[in-house]
């Protein structure tokens, strides 16, 4: 299942920048007729909209999957854990962190897990990762937007990444889960955090 987070807000704006002025002299006749074009709400995929504040929630807009597994391997005599390949898809004019805010475990539990993390590429293609089981919570990763850049100004090529492909892995403990299984129920709570124009956190 996907899941759009969009910090859209609609209502009537005045939208600026440079206009087009067409004129024309009224000369004998008694009425005129003027093109009227009026743009309504604000778009955050626009990485040049005049409206939304720097650092503002309303820059928010990802799709990323919300049912997620992990398993350990019969090949690893269940000693390997893996996952499925999810998505991570910044839709926004501007780069996006993405922070693990909470790893809670529901049912079950990780005793006999060694380690657990939750592993993607960032904007510039580095690995990054964090150990579910231990730390549980910090920054993630950092996406570009979705013209791929991280300045919107000064990197106007893009070609930064504004996708990622996150799995899980991992290990468990000695031979525990060969004669056992067991079945757990976690909720993995991301946080995103849209950064400035320049494609640094904007201070409150």
């Amino acid at each position: 299942m996907k899941k759009i987070l969009s910090g859209l807000l609609v209502g009537s704006i005045l939208f600026g920048g440079a206009v087009s002025i067409h004129a024309a002299e009224v000369d004998g006749t008694g009425s005129a007729s003027i093109t009227v074009n009026g743009s309504l709400g604000q778009d955050n995929t626009d990485e040049q909209a005049p409206n939304i504040q720097e650092g503002s929630e309303d820059w928010i807009n990802v799709t990323l999957d919300t049912a997620n597994i992990f398993y350990t391997t019969k090949e690893s005599d269940h000693k390997t854990i893996t996952s499925p390949h999810y998505e991570i898809k910044n839709n926004s004019g501007r780069a996006v962190k993405v922070s693990v805010a909470n790893f809670q475990v529901e049912s079950g539990n990780l005793s006999n897990v060694e380690e657990l993390k939750i592993s993607g590429k960032d904007y510039t293609g580095t690995d990054q990762a964090i150990d579910l089981n231990m730390l549980g919570t910090g920054e993630f990763l950092v996406l570009a937007n979705n013209q791929g850049k991280l300045d919107v100004e000064n990197d106007p090529t893009g070609g930064l990444a504004s996708d990622t492909l996150y799995s899980y892995s991992g290990t468990t403990a000695g031979d525990y889960y060969k004669k056992k299984a067991e079945h757990t129920t976690h909720t993995l709570t991301l946080a995103f955090e849209a950064l400035g124009k320049n494609g640094q956190p904007v201070a409150p």
